[in-house]
């Protein structure tokens, strides 16, 4: 499983002690974010439902991020950060991806990094409505750009070890549609549905755009 899969996991804490030490307790709060993200989108984040999720003091959320706009930010930074570290994890331990053999790991890399991430709903759906936050407020945008061209950066090379034409603009298509794909899984299928699903259309996608020009792409 990817590491911000692992990661993202809280523990309510009900005896209204915060984690040791501020980067562990503002790691709480923003793991606790998510969480209400994922429940009640981004009109229900508030300090006060973060200090809820987080089963800590009300005020305890304030003192980290005194405002909407430094929650969402910090909120951006960590979701995205996590994701890039994944993509970057799973970029370290590609073979190379020039030969069939190759491709065949760099796809099946791929599905269980998207596989992992489905796994936590609400990391997707946090991700998704940030993204979406950050079209209308572009202060926003800096981090969720980066994640995702080393995801497009990644992509592009499997491609042009492929000897496909237009790499780049395949590798963006890609990166696309594995947006639509993760969320229609998680719209269309039941939980215990996913895993098949994923890895049968992610596949799909993969070996489409991939393919050389011969590929019919």
């Amino acid at each position: 499983m990817p590491v911000s899969a692992k990661r993202h996991h809280h523990r309510r804490r009900r005896n209204g002690q915060a984690p040791e030490g501020a980067q562990a307790r503002q790691e709480h709060l923003l793991s606790c974010a998510i969480a209400v993200v994922g429940q009640s989108g981004m009109r229900g984040l508030t300090h006060r439902a973060v200090d809820r999720e987080a089963g800590l003091p009300e005020g305890t959320c304030s003192v980290y991020y005194r405002t909407r706009l430094a929650l969402l930010t910090a909120l951006t930074n960590f979701v995205a950060g996590k994701l890039n570290d994944d993509v970057k994890q799973m970029a370290s331990a590609l073979p190379d991806p020039g030969t069939d053999e190759g491709r065949d790991a760099a796809i099946e890399a791929t599905t269980d990094l998207l596989l992992g991430w489905s796994v936590h709903p609400e990391l997707i759906i946090t991700i998704s409505e940030l993204a979406l936050e950050a079209a209308r407020n572009p202060s926003l945008s800096g981090p969720i750009t980066a994640w995702r061209e080393g995801l497009t950066v990644l992509v592009e090379e499997i491609v042009r070890r492929g000897d496909s034409s237009e790499p780049r603009r395949r590798a963006e298509a890609i990166v696309a549609s594995l947006d639509g794909v993760v969320l229609s899984a998680l719209l269309a299928t039941n939980p215990a549905d996913r895993p098949a699903y994923l890895r049968s259309t992610v596949d799909l996608v993969l070996r489409g755009l991939i393919a050389g020009d011969e590929g019919g792409c």
